[in-house]
C-alpha cells in the first residue's frame, strides 16, 4: 500500500501490521482548527484485491463491526472506497494486546494477578454477551459468533479497558457471504473441540477459546499449542486439560471451576451464556468497578513503565503541532513500540509442567508425553528429581511409657498374625491406601508394558479393567500394552466415570480427569 498516502480523508502514517487478507495502517484524521485524531485504517491487501471472496468477507467485518455499539468492543468509524480500495476506519487503542502483555510478564518474571485476570476476562465476557445476543441489524437479533477470540485479538488500553476486537472471520445470521461447511477458520490452538472437528457452532465456541486465553496467561503456559497444525487440533479434541491450580497455586477454587466449565467438550455442559460465566467471575471481584479498572492500569503501567517514561519525554519535547498527535498515536511514532516476542524461549506446555510438578512432589523420575511447540511428535522428555531429604526425628524409645506401648502392640499384632494363618487358611490381601495401588507386576516388561499415572482425589476409588487399585492418585502402574477401561467412582458425589485409555510400550499415559480433582 506504499503507493498511496491517504485514503479518504485519513492521511496515513505508518504500516503497523499485515495479516491474513489486510493490511492495517495508523492513520490521521484531521479536523477543525487543527484537530487531529490518530485511527486505525484496515484495508485489503494489495495481492488479494482481486479475490472475490476476500472481498466478501471484508464487506462482512464492516457490516457486523458497524452494528456493534459497547464499550468493550473496538468502534468502527468510518467505512469508505478510495482509490478502488475498500477501507475502515477503526478506534485506536493505545495499549497492548494480551500476548504482548503475557510476554512482558514472563520477561520481567511476574505473574498476571489473578483478579487482575477477572477483571479483563469480565470484560471481554460483556463484549461477547453483546455480541452474542444483543446486537441488532435492520431490528433482528445479529446472534455474531466471534470464532476468533484469542490473545492477539484481546486489547487492554493504559486506562485500565479491555477490548475485543478483529470481527474479520466472525459470524452472523446478517452475513453477505456464507462461510463453506467444513472450513476452518481461526487461531487452531484457541479453537473449541467442535470448532476443529468442522461441526456446527454456536456462542458457547467464543466461551471455550477465552477460557483457553486466561488459564495461559493464568498458568504461563501453552494449553493446547504443538508443533504442527494436526497436532495442535489433535490436543484440542482430546481436550486434555490440567488442573490450573496445582500449575499456580493461588487460584481460587471457585476461578478453576469456572474455568473448567467453560472448557468442556460437549458444549451443552458449558455455561448457557457469556453472561452466566460472567456472573459467576464476578463473585471473585473486590472493590468498586472504578477500583477493579484502576488495579488492571497500574498493572499495565508497571509491565510497560519505560516506554511510557520514553513516551512523556517526547510528548514534552515536542512542538505543538505534533503534540497532540504523539499523544493519541502512543508508541507508533517515537520507537517504543514493546516487541511481542521479548526474544523469550516459548512457554513450556500445561501437560508437560503439570507432569514435572507431580514428579517433584513424588520425587521419583516421570516420563513426560507432551511435547513443546517445535519439539519433535515421537521424542519424549524426561524430568528427574531428587526425593527430599527426611528430617531426622528423636527416638520415642528415650521414653519409656512409648516403649510398653510399643511392645504390647507388637505382642498384639503377633496374635492376630498366628490366629490368621494358623488355621491353614490364605491371609485376605487387604486393598492398597490412598495413592498405593496394588501393580499387577512386579515391574514393566521392556518392550511389552506401558505405564498408567492417575491424578484424582484422595477419596476417589479407581479400577482398572475391573480390577480395584484402592483410593486416590498413584503413578507409573505396569500394565500391558493395549486397549484398557479405567472406572472412576467418587463416593462423596456420586459420580461414575468410564475411561478407555491405550497403553503404549514403554510410555507413560496420564490421566488427570477435571471433574474428579
Amino acid at each position: 500500500m506504499a503507493r498511496l498516502n491517504c485514503l479518504g480523508k485519513y492521511e496515513l502514517i505508518k504500516r503497523i501490521a499485515v495479516g491474513g487478507m489486510s493490511e492495517i495502517f495508523l492513520a490521521s484524521q484531521g479536523g477543525l482548527e487543527g484537530f487531529e485524531r490518530a485511527v486505525i485504517v484496515k484495508c485489503i491487501r494489495e495481492d488479494l484485491d482481486a479475490e472475490p471472496e476476500v472481498a466478501e468477507m471484508f464487506l462482512d467485518e464492516a457490516r457486523i463491526a458497524a452494528c456493534l455499539k459497547h464499550p468493550n468492543i473496538v468502534h468502527l468509524y468510518d467505512v469508505g472506497r478510495d482509490h478502488d480500495v475498500a477501507y475502515l476506519a477503526m478506534e485506536y487503542v493505545f495499549g497492548r494486546d494480551m500476548l504482548e502483555v503475557c510476554s512482558r510478564a514472563r520477561a520481567l518474571g511476574v505473574e498476571v494477578p489473578v483478579q487482575v485476570l477477572v477483571k479483563m476476562m469480565c470484560d471481554v465476557l460483556a463484549a461477547l454477551h453483546y455480541a452474542h445476543f444483543v446486537a441488532e441489524f435492520e431490528d433482528r437479533p445479529l446472534n455474531v459468533i466471534h470464532r476468533d477470540v484469542s490473545p492477539q485479538n484481546i486489547m487492554i488500553s493504559f486506562d485500565g479497558i479491555t477490548k475485543l476486537g478483529d470481527f474479520g472471520i466472525a459470524k452472523a445470521s446478517a452475513r453477505l457471504s456464507e462461510t463453506r461447511a467444513g472450513v476452518l477458520k481461526g487461531k487452531y490452538a484457541y479453537m473449541s473441540p467442535e470448532q476443529v472437528r468442522g461441526k456446527p457452532l454456536d456462542h458457547r465456541t467464543d466461551q471455550f477459546s477465552l477460557a483457553v486465553v486466561f488459564y495461559e496467561a493464568l498458568t504461563a503456559t501453552r494449553l493446547f499449542q504443538r508443533n504442527t497444525e494436526y497436532s495442535t487440533m489433535e490436543a484440542v479434541d482430546r481436550c486434555e486439560i490440567p488442573p490450573p491450580r496445582v500449575l499456580r497455586k493461588d487460584i481460587p477454587r471457585r476461578l478453576a471451576r469456572v474455568l473448567r466449565k467453560a472448557m468442556r467438550k460437549n458444549p451443552r455442559r458449558r455455561f448457557s451464556s457469556a453472561k452466566e460465566m460472567e456472573r459467576a467471575l464476578h463473585k471473585l471481584l473486590r472493590g468498586s468497578a472504578v477500583e477493579q479498572t484502576e488495579r488492571v492500569a497500574a498493572f499495565m503501567h508497571q509491565l510497560f513503565s519505560t516506554e511510557l517514561e520514553a513516551r512523556d519525554r517526547a510528548i514534552a519535547g515536542a512542538s505543538e503541532r505534533d503534540r497532540m498527535l504523539i499523544m493519541s498515536t502512543g508508541f507508533e511514532l517515537i520507537g517504543e513500540r514493546p516487541s511481542a516476542s521479548e526474544l523469550l524461549p516459548d512457554p513450556p506446555l500445561a501437560q508437560q509442567r503439570y507432569q514435572q510438578i507431580l514428579a517433584e512432589r513424588q520425587g521419583q523420575v516421570t516420563v513426560v508425553t507432551g511435547q513443546p511447540a517445535g519439539a519433535s511428535a515421537d521424542k519424549l522428555h524426561e524430568q528427574t528429581t531428587t526425593p527430599r531429604a527426611k528430617t531426622p526425628r528423636r527416638s520415642p524409645l528415650n521414653d519409656w511409657r512409648v516403649a510398653v506401648t510399643v511392645f504390647a502392640g507388637v505382642l498384639l499384632l503377633t496374635l492376630v498374625l498366628l490366629v490368621t494363618f494358623g488355621g491353614g487358611q490364605k491371609a485376605t490381601v487387604a486393598l492398597p491406601g490412598p495413592g498405593e495401588p496394588r501393580p499387577l507386576r512386579p515391574a514393566a516388561r521392556k518392550g511389552i508394558d506401558g505405564l498408567l499415572s492417575v491424578s484424582v482425589a484422595p477419596h476417589v476409588r479407581v479400577k482398572v479393567d475391573g480390577r480395584d487399585l484402592g483410593q486416590g492418585a498413584f503413578r507409573d502402574h505396569p500394565l500391558k500394552a493395549g486397549i484398557h477401561q479405567v472406572q472412576l467412582h467418587d463416593p462423596q458425589s456420586g459420580r461414575r466415570r468410564t475411561l478407555t485409555v491405550r497403553i503404549e510400550p514403554d510410555r507413560t499415559r496420564l490421566l488427570a480427569p477435571m471433574d474428579f480433582q
